[in-house]
């Protein structure tokens, strides 16, 4: 469970939560269809006591936005919030004062809200059309650094539809006179790595000692839809597709670090992209660790014995 403030989407899980939703909701289906299937998808932080308010108190915004937050659903969150159950986990788990103040005070604003039967329900929204495209999460790009030398980073998760995608990436050690082949990749270690402990959701992708793998990430993105088609177009030119990892990328729980916008003209996105990855490369932390082929072969291992999870 990645929290980052007091607020009641202020975490992973319910923003997972209300994105799934809302995913469904504008496909068609109704709000007591969805809530089935949120009770199986998120089955696992439901059982755990840290994380299920997360899903109960995002499902229960999302219902009262869609007119469809049942009674029953509504007395179970007013008990959590009264019995201050959700502030006992927080301050077992290591919240401090001000947070514990600050949370209160918007559960407090939360259940005055959705206590109140909302008169019309959100309107859907049109679903995007999904963008098929050969660079995708797992793939292994190469490119030339301005010093004539090759480099190659990861794609770790990917989305692109026809009014907005992105790609977020991983940087290897890749650094060589030679163009990079699949081997090549395959011998390389993911740079700026770090274990981390995770709950509830996130759990599901745990893979050593209860802990998970933290790549730092950066993205690279369009909006609007008269930008995609040049985006497509940079992206098959600046790069080279070495081939497709699989399943170790699914465990790694990628945040965004530096980031890479994304120029509108192709000259201004070159020169940006190229002192990026050069000062990505050259970073000097202590902290940073790197990604062995070993590591990535032995999470393969762990990850097919998981049971398969829906992400």
């Amino acid at each position: 469970m990645g929290t980052w403030s007091s607020e009641i989407f202020g975490n992973d899980t319910s923003c997972e939560v209300q994105e799934y939703f809302y995913e469904k909701y504008n496909s068609g289906l109704e709000p007591d269809n969805i809530l089935k299937l949120i009770e199986n998808k998120f089955k696992s932080s439901l059982q755990d006591f840290e994380d299920k308010n997360n899903v109960l108190f995002a499902l229960g915004f999302c219902l009262w936005e869609t007119s469809g937050l049942q009674k029953l659903k509504l007395k179970e969150i007013a008990s959590i919030i009264e019995e201050g159950e959700d502030l006992k986990i927080l301050k077992n788990l290591g919240a401090t004062e001000q947070f514990l103040i600050d949370r209160q005070k918007y559960l407090t604003k939360f259940y005055n809200k959705i206590s109140v039967e909302k008169s019309n329900a959100k309107k859907r929204k049109k679903p995007p059309i999904e963008i098929k495209t050969n660079i995708k999460t797992g793939s292994c790009l190469s490119f030339e650094y301005s010093k004539g030398l090759y480099g190659g980073i990861i794609v770790i998760d990917s989305e692109y539809y026809n009014n907005r995608g992105q790609l977020r990436f991983a940087v290897t050690n890749i650094e060589q006179k030679e163009k990079p082949d699949f081997n090549t990749f395959l011998k390389a270690k993911l740079k700026s790595f770090s274990w981390e402990i995770v709950y509830g959701q996130a759990y599901r992708k745990v893979v050593f000692d209860d802990k998970t793998a933290r790549i730092w990430t950066y993205p690279l993105s369009y909006s609007k839809s008269k930008e995609r088609e040049q985006y497509f177009s940079f992206n098959n030119t600046f790069f080279n597709n070495c081939g497709q990892l699989s399943t170790f990328t699914q465990c790694l729980l990628g945040t965004s670090g530096i980031k890479v916008e994304y120029k509108k003209e192709y000259i201004d996105f070159k020169k940006s992209l190229t002192e990026e990855l050069l000062y990505l490369k050259n970073i000097d932390d202590e902290n940073i660790e790197s990604y062995s082929n070993e590591r990535i072969e032995k999470l393969n291992e762990i990850l097919n014995k998981q049971p398969k999870a829906d992400i």
